[in-house]
């Protein structure tokens, strides 16, 4: 591992994830952001009821951004997890204005990176998951104009496969935006996601990652087992005891192999935010994230980073 230092100023922050995911007013959420001292939240707008038809609406919008007025807090956003910009071709218009609305909302509560998931197809055929790939293209190189025009950067996220839609492994989506070649138009990685499509594809987690890395403007950090065992499970708390799945635990509390998935790639020097995306259930746990958060951004700029460190930086502490 490199001692090298970087030159980024590698920041952190996490999610405002109600239990009942309904973020109505933030004022709460962004004092004890504030008391934690971190310097962003992410904005799940799929947790609010900002946009109508398309459309903000005006008063609940004035309401929810007033909740931000005076803090210097950064903010960035996560747009709806419906959007599918490799849907059928008939359904494009609405994901695409929705997409729109969402930039809209972000630019007016002061975010300057968005993250949108990547696309997914049922396809059955090469030819047929290559054609939903290009209408994502299309569709993103679109957004990026409306994003820059509004001075927000779209972030699309590293997913996993599921309900039978195929989406890309990383080196994929990094294939894809280089393919649009947008200036607006970047990567969220989330490496339990990649974690979950490397398993399912077969392929190697830390090759992927560091394909990507260059086009990474955003990171999710939230830890799990790599894994989605075929085994169906009665509710979704069960899932964390079969080990199963994207589980939003806190860092260090599955598998993944923070230090090297932070340390060896070549991440860009753009001010990237380790977003933290911790489940509810384990909100008490988040001062202790937000402590490992600060550890592993000074370990990504290179402070007390001596050669043979890394087995004793990679162990972080188990739960109890």
């Amino acid at each position: 591992m490199s001692a090298r230092r970087s030159r980024t100023a590698y920041r952190i922050g996490y999610t405002l994830w109600p239990s009942d995911f309904e973020l109505s007013d933030p004022a709460s959420w962004l004092d004890e952001a504030e008391a934690l001292e971190v310097d962003s939240v992410e904005i799940p707008l799929f947790c609010t009821r900002l946009i109508a038809n398309c459309r903000p609406i005006e008063p609940a919008l004035r309401r929810f951004a007033a909740a931000f007025e005076g803090r210097a807090i950064e903010r960035t956003t996560h747009g709806m997890l419906s959007i599918n910009l490799m849907d059928e071709p008939d359904r494009l218009p609405m994901h695409e204005a929705v997409a729109r609305a969402n930039i809209e909302v972000s630019a007016r509560l002061g975010a300057r990176r968005m993250v949108l998931h990547c696309g997914m197809a049922k396809a059955d055929d090469p030819d047929t998951l290559e054609a939903a790939y290009g209408r994502q293209r299309e569709s993103l190189a679109r957004l990026g104009d409306v994003a820059r025009t509004h001075e927000v950067e779209l972030c699309v996220e590293t997913i996993w496969s599921f309900d039978g839609r195929q989406t890309a492994l990383p080196s994929k989506l990094a294939h894809e935006l280089v393919e649009i070649g947008h200036p607006a138009v970047r990567a969220t990685i989330d490496f339990a996601h990649s974690a979950l499509q490397c398993h399912r594809e077969g392929a190697d987690l830390m090759s992927e990652v560091r394909t990507l890395a260059p086009l990474v403007h955003h990171i999710h950090l939230n830890d799990c087992f790599g894994v989605l065992h075929p085994t169906a499970v009665a509710l979704p708390t069960e899932a964390v005891a079969y080990g199963s799945g994207d589980l939003h635990l806190p860092i260090g509390w599955g598998s993944l192999d923070w230090v090297r998935l932070l340390t060896e790639p070549d991440w860009p020097d753009v001010d990237i935010i380790l977003n933290q995306e911790l489940h509810p259930t384990f909100w008490y746990a988040l001062p202790g994230d937000v402590a490992q958060m600060r550890r592993l951004a000074d370990l990504m700029r290179g402070r007390n980073l001596r050669a043979g460190d890394d087995g004793a930086l990679a162990r972080y502490p188990a739960p109890h």
